[in-house]
C-alpha cells in the first residue's frame, strides 16, 4: 500500500565517538566480528546506531516499520556536506573486540550521514547473527556507492554475500528466514488478529489489516506513488 501523506522527520540520536548500540552484548560481538570481516571503514562507526526497539528505530528514521520486519537498515544522508576537522584517535570497545574510531569533538557536532539499523530481539541466536551480517552488507553497499534492493529474500546476490561472509549455506539461511518469519507472524497475529480486509478496485490485490487505515492509501502494485484512482476499499 502507499500512504497519502509523508512520514515524520527523522530524529537520529546525537553522534558519539563510537557506535550507538542499544542492543545486547551478543549483537555487539557480532557487530565487531562482521564489521572487520566486511572490511568496513572505522570512521563510519561514529555514524552508526543500532537498536532492538521498534519504536526507537521509527523515531530515528521517521518511517513506519512493518511489524513483520526482522531486521532493517536505513541510510540518512547529511543535511549538507560538512568540513573536515582535525582528527584525533580514540578507542571504542565493542565487548570482546576493539575497533579504532577517528573523530574529534568538533566533527561530532557537524551534520553527517547516519547508518541506522534495527534487529528484532525475539529470534534464535543463529538468526540474530546472520541478521547483523545481513544489515551490515547493506551498509557496506551504501559506503561503496552501490546500494542493492532485494529481488527475492534468500535467493538474490545479497543472500549469496550473506552466505559467503557467515559461512552458512544458502539453504540454511533460507530455512532460518522461513522459521523466523513464521514465528513473527504467529506472534503478531496473537497480539493483533486480522479484522479488516482492503481491496484494490483495479487489480483486486488484498491487504489484510489488524486495524483500519487512518489515512487514504492506494495500491502499491498499480502505482508506486499514491494514486486516488487505486485507493483501497474496505470490504465489509
Amino acid at each position: 500500500m502507499v500512504a497519502a501523506r509523508t512520514s515524520r522527520t527523522p530524529a537520529p540520536p546525537p553522534r558519539q565517538a563510537g557506535p550507538i548500540v542499544h542492543a545486547s552484548h551478543t549483537i555487539k560481538d557480532w557487530l565487531a566480528l562482521y564489521w572487520q570481516k566486511l572490511n568496513l571503514p572505522t570512521q563510519e562507526l561514529g555514524k552508526l546506531a543500532i537498536t532492538q526497539d521498534r519504536q526507537e528505530y521509527m523515531r530515528w528514521t521517521g518511517k513506519r516499520l512493518n511489524s513483520m520486519v526482522l531486521g532493517c537498515y536505513c541510510y540518512l544522508p547529511a543535511p549538507h556536506h560538512s568540513q573536515t576537522g582535525v582528527k584525533t584517535r580514540t578507542r571504542n570497545t565493542l565487548h570482546s573486540q576493539t575497533l579504532l574510531v577517528f573523530e574529534d569533538s568538533l566533527q561530532l557536532q557537524l551534520p553527517s550521514h547516519r547508518h541506522l539499523i534495527f534487529i528484532e530481539p525475539d529470534m534464535q541466536p543463529q538468526s540474530i547473527e546472520v541478521t547483523v551480517a545481513h544489515e551490515l552488507i547493506h551498509l557496506a553497499d551504501r559506503i561503496k556507492g552501490t546500494p542493492r534492493r532485494h529481488r527475492h529474500h534468500g535467493y538474490d546476490s545479497i543472500a549469496a554475500d550473506e552466505a559467503a561472509v557467515t559461512g552458512y549455506g544458502l539453504e540454511e539461511l533460507r530455512r532460518l528466514l522461513r522459521e523466523e518469519s513464521a514465528r513473527r507472524e504467529a506472534l503478531c497475529r496473537k497480539r493483533r488478529p486480522i479484522r479488516y480486509l482492503y481491496i484494490c478496485p483495479n487489480c483486486g490485490n488484498q491487504y489484510p489489516r489488524t486495524r483500519r487505515y487512518s489515512q487514504a492509501v492506494s495500491c502499491s502494485k498499480c502505482d508506486k506513488a499514491f494514486n486516488p484512482r487505486y485507493q483501497l476499499l474496505l470490504r465489509a
